[in-house]
C-alpha cells in the first residue's frame, strides 16, 4: 500500500486526505497547529463562544463539493441569502455592486460621473487598446475612473498595502464577480440564480446563496478528519515540517518536530497560523527555533500531498529544487490578517452578514448568527469578527485583544451596531500567510515554479496558499478532491496539468 502524506491540515488537505483515504490509501496528516481547519476552523474562547477566521460560509459553484459539504454537515447546512453590503461616503451600497441600488443610494451627480467615465473607457478601448497589467488598469476599464476611485482603489491600497498600480490585473479578475460596469447593469434586472451572467471569473463567482453550519464553518474540517481516522489514516496536530527527503528524483520521507499550541491567554491569541519560518517578526508562535537533527521525527512516505505555502514547500525540498527555482519562491510574499473577534451581549448587531469599510481600523466585519451559525454563541449575545490585514512586527500584529477591542469598540458604537460595555469577550486570530499578494510580474515567478514541481511526479500542491491561488474554501477543497483525485488515477502530471495555464489549474 502506498503512503500519502499530505502537509497541512487545513480545508484543502483534510479533502485530500479523506479521498485517500475513503478509497483506501494510507493517508498521514501533519498540521503544525493545536487544531485542524487551517483558515477554515472555528476557535472556541474562554466561554466556550466560536469564532472564526473571518466570515467562512460556503458557496460552491461546484456541485460535487456542494454535494460532499451537504453530506458531511447533514444534520444542519442550511442556505440563506447573501446579504453583503460596502459602505463609503456614508451610504450603504449592495456587494456585488447592483446598478439600480447605486442610483437610489448615489448622489445623482455622482452616479452619472461614474456611468459617463464608464461609457468614455469603452470608447477609449476601442479606439485606444492597451494592455491590463496592473489592477488599477482593468479595475479603470471595467468600472470606469470615479468608482475606482470612490472605493475600489481606495479600499485595495489599503488591503493589500500596495497601491492597486502594483498589483497585477490578474488580481482584479480573481476578486472581482461582475467583468464590467454594464454587467452590474445586467445582472441587477434580474432575481436569484438568474443574476449570474456567466461571464464571472471561477474564483469570484457571484454568489446567491450561502450555506453555514449552525455550529460554525469548522465542523466542516472537523468531520472530514474524523472521516480520515474513521479510515484508518491519522492526522497529527502539533506537527512542524521541517524538511521533505528525496531520493533520485522521488519523494521518501517527510522530517517534522512536535511543537505546542500558538495561543496565547495573557493577550486573547487563540492561534497564530505560521509557517515557522518567519523570523523574529511574528512573536506569540510558542515554537523553538529547529534544533539539531536528533530532535526531528521522519515518516517515510510515497507521495506528499502539500498545501503548504507555496515558497515554503521550495525552501523543505532543499537541494532538490535547482537555483533558479529556489530564487522564484523569494519573490512571493503574503498579505497578513489579524482578524479581532468580539463577543457582544447583543442578540443582533448588523444590518447584513458583512460590512466592507475603508475608513476604519477593520476592512471587513462580519456577524456570524447573521450567515445561520445560531448555535457558536448563546441565544442572547452574537459574535462579530473584524477583519485586519496588517504587517508583520507592526501595531496591530502585536497589539493585544483587548487592546484592539479598544479602539475598535467605539468605531463600532459610532455606526450604531453596539454599546461599548455590551462587549464581553475579546479574541485574536492571525495568519502570517492570509493572502498571496499578487504583485505586477508575479507570472514570471510562478512559471519557473510550475515547470519546476513537474519534475517531482510523486508530490502535488494545492490551495490558497499551496497555488499560491487568492480562493475561498470552496474552491480549495475542490483543489483537495482534485489532487486525491489525480493520484488515484495513476496518470502522470504530465499526461493531467502540462497542458493547463496556470490560470485554470487546481493543483502543481
Amino acid at each position: 500500500m502506498t503512503h500519502t502524506v499530505v502537509l497541512g491540515g487545513g480545508i484543502c488537505g483534510l479533502a485530500a486526505g479523506f479521498q485517500l483515504a475513503e478509497h483506501g490509501e494510507r493517508v498521514t496528516v501533519l498540521e503544525a497547529q493545536h487544531f485542524l481547519g487551517g483558515l477554515a476552523a472555528t476557535l472556541r474562547g474562554a466561554t466556550g463562544a466560536g469564532f472564526d477566521f473571518g466570515p467562512h460560509a460556503y458557496h460552491a459553484r461546484n456541485e460535487r463539493v456542494l454535494a460532499l459539504f451537504k453530506e458531511i454537515a447533514s444534520d444542519g447546512f442550511p442556505a440563506r441569502p447573501k446579504n453583503v453590503r460596502i459602505k463609503f461616503r456614508g451610504t450603504y451600497y449592495k456587494y456585488p455592486l447592483e446598478a439600480l441600488d447605486m442610483a437610489r443610494s448615489m448622489s445623482p451627480v455622482i452616479a452619472l460621473r461614474a456611468f459617463v467615465d464608464y461609457f468614455g473607457e469603452l470608447v477609449r478601448k476601442k479606439l485606444f487598446p492597451r494592455p491590463l497589467v496592473s489592477a488599477e488598469d482593468w479595475v479603470v476599464g471595467a468600472m470606469g475612473r470615479t468608482l475606482y476611485g470612490l472605493f475600489f482603489g481606495p479600499y485595495t491600497e489599503k488591503v493589500w498595502g500596495v497601491h492597486p498600480s502594483k498589483l497585477a490585473a490578474s488580481f482584479a479578475r480573481h476578486r472581482i464577480p461582475h467583468i464590467s460596469l454594464m454587467k452590474v447593469v445586467v445582472s441587477s434586472l434580474r432575481k436569484g440564480y438568474a443574476k449570474r451572467t456567466g461571464t464571472e471569473h471561477r474564483y469570484a463567482p457571484l454568489v446567491i446563496e450561502l450555506f453555514y453550519p449552525p455550529k460554525g464553518a469548522g465542523l466542516i474540517a472537523e468531520r472530514m478528519a474524523a472521516r480520515i481516522r474513521a479510515a484508518g489514516g491519522a492526522a497529527q496536530t502539533g506537527a512542524l515540517v521541517t524538511g521533505i527527503d528525496v531520493e533520485g528524483g522521488k519523494v521518501s520521507g517527510v522530517r517534522f518536530r512536535r511543537v505546542g499550541a500558538t495561543g496565547v491567554a495573557a493577550t486573547g491569541q487563540l492561534a497564530l497560523l505560521a509557517s515557522g519560518r518567519e523570523g523574529e517578526t511574528v512573536g506569540g508562535l510558542g515554537w523553538e527555533p529547529a534544533g539539531p537533527e536528533e530532535q526531528e521525527e521522519r515518516i517515510a512516505c510515497d507521495r506528499i500531498v502539500s498545501t503548504l505555502p507555496l515558497p515554503v514547500l521550495i525552501e523543505l525540498l532543499g537541494d532538490a529544487v535547482r537555483p533558479e527555482a529556489r530564487a522564484a519562491a523569494t519573490l512571493l510574499r503574503f498579505r497578513p490578517i489579524t482578524v479581532l473577534g468580539l463577543r457582544v451581549k447583543r442578540a443582533r448587531c448588523l444590518p447584513a452578514q458583512s460590512i466592507y469599510f475603508q475608513d476604519k481600523t477593520f476592512t471587513r466585519l462580519s456577524e456570524t448568527r447573521n450567515y445561520g451559525g445560531s448555535d457558536v454563541c448563546g441565544p442572547d449575545e452574537t459574535v462579530l469578527l473584524c477583519d485586519i490585514t496588517c504587517d508583520l512586527g507592526g501595531r496591530i500584529w502585536n497589539a493585544g485583544a483587548d487592546e484592539l477591542a479598544r479602539v475598535i469598540g467605539p468605531e463600532l458604537a459610532a455606526e450604531g451596531f453596539l454599546e461599548v460595555e455590551e462587549i464581553v469577550e475579546a479574541v485574536t486570530l492571525r495568519s502570517t500567510m492570509g493572502y498571496p499578494v499578487y504583485l505586477v510580474g508575479y507570472e514570471a515567478a510562478i512559471d519557473t515554479l510550475m515547470a519546476e514541481l513537474l519534475r517531482f511526479e510523486d508530490l502535488v500542491t494545492g490551495g490558497r496558499q499551496g497555488l499560491y491561488k487568492y480562493v475561498d474554501m470552496d474552491i480549495a477543497s475542490e483543489m483537495g478532491l482534485a489532487m486525491a483525485d489525480h493520484l488515484l488515477s495513476g496518470r502522470t502530471k504530465r499526461e493531467t496539468i502540462a497542458d493547463v495555464p496556470y490560470e485554470d489549474r487546481v493543483f502543481a
